[in-house]
């Protein structure tokens, strides 16, 4: 079972001299959830490109990448790319780069034709885990016998080679790789797995890994066994999910010091950032929740997605539609839910208009648009008008709101007598939902 919740926005409506007003007011047309279950028989990483609206999925144990369109449905099997790890997109979205964990190589697909088009060894006895793009290279976390490291391949040269990269400290682990949307040359690392978590921040704008600051989180907050994390938006903090505490962490990017948490209930196990600052948080026990850019509480938006996996959440850069991975625990094949318009803000469209009216005479009809952030200028509402004369509609005209108020008016002066229906539409756009509602007037002597 789903649950969707809405953020309510309120709406005051202002009365039109001393006229009995009807009134009829529509929130948020909201796109339909769906659930995919994918080919697959395990999963590890999960990464969206914009540019060509497809969805990668890993699936390290069948050794393939699923393939699928923004609404879920599978579109190829990219197979033979053995222990299929982590995943990372090139800039302009041309190549998937696949951590190829039992071969010790990563694979550079194109995202046109769905094939593999080159292969470069990672190392002898390396096995290639998380992947990142930081400083024009692209940075891997690998294990190698009994500990981890990270590396980079240079995949703008016209001979890509891997090289190991003394990052300065030990890992257990193949660390977990993210890097900063705000600054290009930031890598951070992560040690998932162990108790204490520890996070490192490197800066590789020479090429190398020149650490900023380290923190092994023992106090102040206490973080066990990371699962996932992300670098918000601005570049300013780091978003964490680990099994302990039962919150989703907040961490300065300059010095790894405490800045909040956003609420959850348990095993918190998944973090994704969208382009604009939308913050979607999930866990093993809880919602999966999102939060408006700067803002911990309350919840944007809530979906109960069953067994949600780790890593298991992915934004569409049109920050439009949230991804979710589940699957596994229960015993059921890993499914993809695509959650659309998760990053748009509800919207609440009223009409007010007299309930009864004279022919000849001047009718107005007044409408409000209404959101919790503003509408950019220029928006716009479509009225039409269906009456005796008109009975599929005709079109009012389209409208502009008030940049202040969000009002729009509406005057004619009928010719008929009986009911007219004026229904407004509003279209909607990459902020905030569309919207539709109506208000019937009747038309006397």
């Amino acid at each position: 079972m789903r649950i969707h919740k809405r953020t309510a926005v309120a709406l005051a409506a202002a009365l039109i001299g001393s006229l009995p007003l009807v009134g009829a007011g529509a929130g948020t047309a909201a796109a339909e959830e769906t659930s995919v279950a994918l080919p697959s028989t395990s999963f590890r990483d999960i990464v969206v490109d914009g540019v060509h609206d497809r969805v990668f999925v890993s699936d390290p144990t069948g050794g393939s990448i699923v393939v699928t369109d923004y609404a879920g449905a599978v579109v190829q099997q990219i197979t033979a790319e053995e222990g299929a790890a982590g995943l990372v997109l090139s800039a302009d979205s041309t190549k998937l780069y696949v951590a190829l964990s039992t071969v010790g190589a990563i694979a550079e697909i194109d995202t046109v034709t769905l094939t593999e088009t080159d292969r470069y060894p990672t190392g002898a006895d390396t096995s290639p885990q998380s992947l990142a793009m930081a400083g024009g290279k692209l940075w891997f976390g690998y294990t190698v016998g009994s500990s981890g490291g990270i590396g980079s391949l240079d995949v703008a040269s016209s001979a890509p080679a891997a090289t190991l990269v003394p990052s300065g400290r030990y890992w257990y682990y193949a660390p977990a790789l993210a890097s900063s949307p705000a600054d290009p040359n930031v890598l951070v690392a992560g040690e998932e797995g162990v108790s204490p978590a520890s996070l490192a921040v490197y800066d590789t704008a020479a090429g190398g890994l020149q650490k900023r600051t380290e923190r092994s989180f023992i106090s102040s907050p206490s973080i066990s066994y990371l699962n996932d994390f992300a670098v918000t938006a601005d570049g300013q903090n780091i978003v964490i999910a680990a099994n302990n505490p039962s919150d989703h962490q907040i961490v300065r990017l300059s010095d790894l010091s405490s800045n909040g948490y956003h609420s959850s209930w348990q095993f918190p196990n998944a973090v994704a950032v969208a382009a604009d600052g939308t913050v979607a948080t999930g866990a093993e026990g809880d919602f999966v929740k999102t939060y408006r850019p700067g803002s911990t509480w309350p919840a944007f938006r809530e979906y109960a997605v069953n067994d949600l996996q780790r890593d298991g959440l992915a934004w569409a850069p049109d920050e439009n539609r949230l991804f979710a991975i589940t699957g596994f625990s229960y015993g059921s094949a890993p499914t993809l839910h695509v959650l659309p318009d998760a990053g748009k803000l509800d919207t609440t469209l009223s009409l007010q208009a007299p309930a009864t009216s004279s022919r000849g005479k001047d009718l107005t009809v007044t409408g409000q648009l209404s959101a919790a952030e503003p509408f950019p200028a220029g928006t716009t509402v479509e009225v039409t008008r269906t009456d005796a004369g008109h009975p599929a509609g005709t079109p009012v005209g389209t409208l502009p709101i008030s940049t202040s108020t969000g009002e729009f008016t509406i005057t004619e002066r009928p010719r008929e007598t009986g009911d007219i229906t004026y229904t407004a539409t509003y279209k909607g756009d990459g902020q905030h939902m569309s919207a539709t509602t109506r208000a019937t007037v009747t038309i006397t002597k």
